[in-house]
């Protein structure tokens, strides 16, 4: 038996956490793994966890180095000598390394962006650190980029893990009725979902409006936090269709709207994966997605358009180009949904992560 120790932070919706929640589970039913969770968690995945009879710790570093902390991991190691130490949070491995000795138990590190940089002194404290065994990366592009960050001996320590889903997760979501926003069953609806920072590119999704060129009603929908801050609502009103630009702002049935959509957009300047591209694409959506970087390995040309960077004309003409053919559209958004099931998928992933673990192991 090999005995996992998960540094998590799922105080958040079990929405957020689902690869991750699901890897865990998956380990524990499909491997010879015996899992104990350790970190923040909401009252929901603690439901969840006791139902699967997976053991959980609630403590968490309240600084950036926490001499508790490491105490109670110190105690917490020796209790349980656990084989392996996943962290899904960068955070707590600031403090948690400290009670790390001959590397034992062995550490890895899940990275999902590319905000890892040789010359941060602080990342020497987690990813860079030479306690660290292994970095997972949710990506090619990730990947490339994290190589490049460790020196020539340590290269081998960033392995490639897609982050695998499923569309089983999502097959009770009922498809979120639009007239109730008073919008017409036939318009097409293209939804964008993503907290507003720059990178997410939102100005040029709002842009892209004023591109189309389609006899089809279409209305945009963005969902997310910040989504509807006065300078997103000055682009929009220049917009020929400002009256088809609904701003939700934060919302807790992302994926029911996104179902009920007809195309998924993602317009960002930089893309790790893309949780919500995986998501539409589990509910059969096709893609129109800027060429960010990670997101364009999700989809192939059977499933979405891939446009250039900061060009909403080019948004806008993608989009179009979806609209206007019932039948691209539709079978893009299934052919989105088979590869999901048959390229990235979750069983995929757990394989992958285990053989990460028992490879160290053996080593």
């Amino acid at each position: 038996m090999m005995k996992v120790l998960f540094v998590v932070d799922f105080e958040t919706s079990i929405n957020i956490i689902k690869t991750q929640l699901e890897l865990i589970l998956q380990l524990k039913r499909k491997k010879d793994v015996v899992p104990f969770v350790l970190g923040k968690i909401s009252d929901e995945t603690k439901r969840i966890l006791t139902s699967e009879n997976i053991k959980y710790k609630i403590l968490f570093p309240t600084k950036k180095i926490d001499f508790n902390y490491i105490k109670e991991i110190k105690g917490l190691l020796k209790d349980e000598n656990f084989d392996v130490v996943q962290f899904f949070n960068g955070k707590p491995a600031r403090s948690f390394l400290f009670a790390v000795k001959n590397h034992k138990p062995k550490t890895v590190l899940f990275m999902g962006s590319i905000s890892l940089h040789w010359h941060d002194p602080s990342a020497y404290l987690t990813f860079l650190s030479p306690k660290m065994d292994k970095i997972t990366c949710n990506s090619k592009y990730v990947f490339e980029h994290v190589k490049k960050q460790l020196l020539s001996k340590n290269k081998s320590k960033a392995v490639l893990v897609y982050e695998g889903y499923s569309s089983s997760w999502f097959k009770d979501v009922k498809a979120f009725d639009y007239t109730t926003l008073n919008i017409p069953k036939d318009a097409i609806k293209v939804c964008f979902v993503g907290n507003h920072r720059k990178v997410k590119g939102t100005k040029y999704f709002l842009e892209s409006s004023y591109h189309l060129n389609s006899t089809k009603e279409i209305h945009y929908i963005l969902i997310g936090n910040k989504t509807n801050i006065p300078s997103l609502y000055k682009i929009a009103k220049s917009s020929p269709n400002v009256t088809k630009i609904h701003f939700l702002g934060l919302r807790n049935d992302a994926v029911s709207l996104i179902k009920g959509a007809d195309i998924y957009a993602q317009t960002s300047l930089s893309e790790g994966f893309g949780r919500a591209i995986s998501e539409a694409m589990c509910v059969e959506k096709p893609i129109v997605m800027t060429n960010a970087g990670g997101c364009t390995e999700l989809i192939d040309e059977s499933c979405g358009i891939v446009v250039p960077l900061k060009d909403g004309e080019a948004i806008g003409k993608a989009i179009s180009t979806l609209a206007n053919n019932d039948t691209l559209r539709i079978e893009m958004g299934k052919n989105a949904k088979i590869r999901i099931d048959t390229v990235i998928n979750t069983e995929k992933t757990t394989e992958e992560t285990y053989q990460v673990y028992a490879g160290l192991l053996k080593d």
